[in-house]
C-alpha cells in the first residue's frame, strides 16, 4: 500500500470512480456498454456541447472541470489521462462507449 499510496502523493492525483468501475466491469463482465462518457479530445473539438460536471451542481461546466483536475498541481483527478487509457482498453477488451460514440482505433 505504501508504494501505490507514494505513487499518488508524487503524482498529485487520484483515480476516479470511472477508472474503478471500468476495472471491476473488466473483470466481472464479458462486455461493457459505457454511456454518456466524452472521449480524451472532446472538449478541444469544434463546437463541443457545455454541460454540467454534475447534474445536481448548475454552474460548473464539464470540460472546464477537466482541465482544472487534468492541470492541477495537488488533489486532482486525470480525467483526460483516463480517457486515453479507456481507450486504449477498448482495443483489447469489449468495450463501447456509446452518447457520444468514440472511435477506437
Amino acid at each position: 500500500m505504501y508504494f501505490i499510496s507514494q505513487g499518488r502523493v508524487q503524482s498529485g492525483s487520484y483515480l476516479s470512480t470511472g477508472w474503478f468501475t471500468l476495472i471491476l466491469a473488466m473483470d466481472a463482465c464479458y462486455g461493457i456498454h459505457v454511456y454518456g462518457m466524452i472521449n480524451d479530445t472532446y472538449c478541444k473539438s469544434e463546437g463541443f456541447r457545455k454541460v454540467p460536471y454534475h447534474y445536481y451542481e448548475p454552474g460548473r461546466d464539464e470540460c472546464e472541470e477537466y482541465f482544472l483536475h487534468e492541470n492541477a498541481p495537488y488533489g486532482g483527478h486525470r480525467f483526460i489521462t483516463e480517457k486515453k487509457v479507456f481507450a486504449k482498453w477498448a482495443k483489447k477488451h469489449t468495450i463501447i462507449f456509446t452518447h457520444p460514440n468514440w472511435t477506437v482505433s
